[in-house]
């Protein structure tokens, strides 16, 4: 019987042999989200798509995932894992993929790679539009966006709520964030990043962020 039991709850594993190697090459024991979370702290990430979320302590986070998400993690799984094991890369350790058989929803685990803050300032960097500022002084940043819905929006700032504009501030800086890197941590952070894309690409998998 398997000793894994997220929240809790009876579960069914997907790819659990590429997943406990994952565990294994990081040290992760194969109990690390049984306790520590529930469904019900599940929160909105703050993303486009409106994923679920929650917190187990500083180490870890559980994500709801959409069918199709699901469907492409099964199918990647064994590429991702050979990629995370074989070389340099900055792609956040995924190390559980589930459903949980009370409600049929579908999940993964990762590595909370920015720890649990509060942050003087958090990032979300993508290398487009959609840069943006999520933490500023320990206060989350609200997502206000300006939608083909939001009429009043289009109208010019002066109908902007505070919290629109606190956003589009945030978004703004966010376009020219600098980050200080000696010359060995660029070369080795840029490679990490080629080496990254170059594998999403080959998997066609899009939307990919750097938090700092």
């Amino acid at each position: 019987m398997s000793s894994i039991r997220p929240a809790g709850r009876d579960a069914e594993l997907f790819n659990d042999e590429t997943f406990r190697q994952l565990r294994a090459f990081a040290q992760v024991p194969d109990d690390f989200v049984n306790d520590g979370w529930d469904l019900d702290q599940l929160q909105n990430g703050g993303g486009k798509g409106g994923t679920l979320m929650a917190r187990v302590g500083a180490c870890y986070i559980v994500k709801e995932l959409s069918k199709g998400d699901h469907a492409t993690l099964l199918q990647v799984s064994g590429s991702y894992a050979q990629h995370i094991r074989s070389g340099d890369t900055i792609l956040c350790p995924i190390y559980l993929h589930f459903r949980d058989k009370g409600t049929g929803r579908f999940f993964f685990a990762m590595r909370n790679a920015i720890g649990s803050g509060p942050f003087r300032a958090l990032y979300d960097l993508k290398g487009c539009a959609d840069d943006k500022l999520l933490e500023r002084d320990g206060e989350p940043v609200k997502a206000v966006h300006k939608r083909i819905w939001n009429v009043g929006m289009w109208f010019g700032q002066s109908s902007w709520s505070a919290e629109r504009r606190c956003y589009f501030a945030g978004k703004v800086e966010a376009r020219s964030v600098s980050v200080d890197l000696t010359a060995e941590q660029r070369e080795k952070c840029l490679a990490a990043i080629d080496r990254d894309t170059q594998w999403l690409a080959e998997q066609r998998l899009m939307d990919y962020s750097l938090l700092v």
